[in-house]
């Protein structure tokens, strides 16, 4: 088996704890937000370069700021009011998208967006269908489970 999978899988210590708290108090700490952006640029510095994952980071930022700006104008076309943001994204989520950028490649980082704007859209939808009712959307808990189980598969194959 090949170490860099092992390696990758060293994020699942910080994700866990993010994702527990997330679905159970809808807040993560500071500190495991720090953890996972230090053993994700360590991965990705010691699995592909400093030159790979700079460049990783650059367009995975790039595309955080872009999706972040479409919701900033959505919310503002909404309510017409920029600071009803924090009704609709919280500072956790972009910064735990944000300790993941050095880890993934441009592709695969869209892909895990998607996948987990997706697996939230479907969270919402069960919650507001099945229980009627209006509940915020546990993102960094429903992308740490994506995360955790990507990476456990990509070990196991």
């Amino acid at each position: 088996m090949n170490i860099s999978n092992y390696i990758l899988l060293l994020l699942v210590i910080p994700v866990f704890p993010m994702t527990v708290s997330d679905f159970c108090c809808r807040r993560i700490a500071l500190a495991w937000l720090v953890i996972l952006a230090i053993c994700s640029a360590t991965a990705a510095i010691i699995l592909y370069g400093l030159d790979a994952v700079g460049i990783n980071f650059i367009f995975n930022l790039a595309v955080l700021i872009y999706m972040f700006s479409g919701v900033m104008l959505y919310v503002y076309v909404k309510n017409r009011k920029i600071s009803a943001i924090k009704h609709y994204a919280g500072i956790g989520d972009m910064l735990f998208f944000i300790a993941l950028t050095p880890i993934f490649e441009f592709r695969n980082f869209v892909y895990l967006l998607i996948g987990s704007c997706l697996a939230a859209l479907v969270w919402w939808l069960v919650i507001y269908i099945v229980w009627h009712k209006k509940r915020t959307v546990p993102l960094v808990g429903i992308s740490g489970c994506i995360l955790s189980l990507h990476l456990i598969i990509r070990v196991l194959i």
